[in-house]
């Protein structure tokens, strides 16, 4: 519908395996108006962090997700601690 690209968060982030960092960061941020994160329940706290501090102040962020579907491999759960704070 968008007529963008798919990509994974690491790849979007520009994620170099030499440094273990992303290219795109807080001084960095991405070039974005508007950004979809499907699979959200597979978001753990680092990448989760590091895709919200590349994200542009004035962009819209929409998180999909089933929080009964894989959780994340690393530490936390973040799609679960989003949903349990607003009820």
């Amino acid at each position: 519908m968008t007529r963008q690209e798919a990509k994974t968060i690491h790849r979007m982030l520009a994620f170099d395996p030499k440094t273990m960092q992303f290219r795109f960061n807080e001084e960095n941020p991405l070039e974005a108006q508007a950004i979809i994160v499907d699979e959200t329940s597979m978001l753990d706290l680092f990448l989760a962090h590091s895709l919200l501090k590349a994200i542009p102040q004035e962009a819209q962020v929409l998180l999909v997700g089933d929080v009964d579907q894989l959780p994340s491999v690393g530490p936390g759960i973040l799609e679960r601690e989003l949903l349990d704070g607003a009820s």
